[in-house]
């Protein structure tokens, strides 16, 4: 072993193999998941909120006409 890898491990065997807090979490656990839920209903509302606009197409895909900028910049 190098030097320095059996220093460390040298020095986790003193304290008992117990490793100090690096990075600690700037709020706790729980509150990641609640942050997650929140902004998934935020954009689920988002998303419900554009609910049955192709009804206000004003070419009528919807009812099965053609779209007459289907075929704009294709050359035709």
């Amino acid at each position: 072993m190098t030097s320095a890898l059996s220093q460390v491990l040298a020095t986790s065997a003193e304290e008992g193999g117990h490793h100090p807090v690096v990075n600690e979490l700037i709020f706790e656990p729980i509150w990641f998941g609640v942050i997650a839920i929140a902004t998934f209903l935020l954009l689920l509302g988002l998303l419900w909120s554009f609910r049955n606009t192709l009804a206000l197409d004003p070419h009528g895909v919807a009812e099965g006409h053609q779209d007459p900028d289907a075929h704009r910049g294709t050359g035709h």
